[in-house]
């Protein structure tokens, strides 16, 4: 009786060991905006119009594509539509945002596109017609964050 729970254990680990694979995960710093500021090629505030999924959601290379209405820029000169890339799964470290939702997004140039990722503090903030304040800030978002932005221009 021992030898068959010894050869049924023997099966299940090599099972585990040899037929699983790695995981990968996203993994971030916390999000400081002055780093991805700098890192940036633009930072703007706007509303997301619409969004561009891939057939596949699993396919690793299709990403997904949000278009949005740009109302101000703090770093870069964005035009009044801005399509950003994300991965499309968040392990990946692909971020989401809704439609209708005003966000601050930080973006950078990626194989010819601007991309951003869950890394970046890009957040949900307010809707309005001016530049953020420490009021359009989400609940627990530093107040900081609005000086280290520095002054915004409007984007037409």
């Amino acid at each position: 009786m021992w030898r068959r729970i010894l050869i049924v254990l023997a099966l299940v680990s090599g099972t585990v060991v040899l037929g699983s694979t790695p995981s990968y995960a996203c993994s971030c710093m916390a999000p400081e905006v002055p780093y991805h500021l700098k890192h940036s090629t633009v930072v703007f505030t706007g509303t997301v119009k619409a969004v561009k999924r891939p057939k596949d959601r699993w396919d690793p290379v299709k990403p997904v594509v949000y278009t949005f209405r740009a109302d101000h820029s703090y770093k870069g000169k964005p035009k009044a539509k801005v399509t950003v890339s994300t991965h499309t799964q968040s392990a990946a470290c692909g971020t989401h945002f809704s439609r209708g939702v005003r966000y601050l997004v930080f973006a950078y140039k990626w194989e010819g596109r601007l991309t951003t990722n869950l890394c970046a503090p890009n957040m949900s903030v307010d809707h309005g017609k001016g530049p953020i304040t420490v009021a359009d800030l989400p609940k627990g978002a530093n107040p900081k964050t609005i000086k280290q932005l520095g002054r915004a221009k409007k984007v037409r």
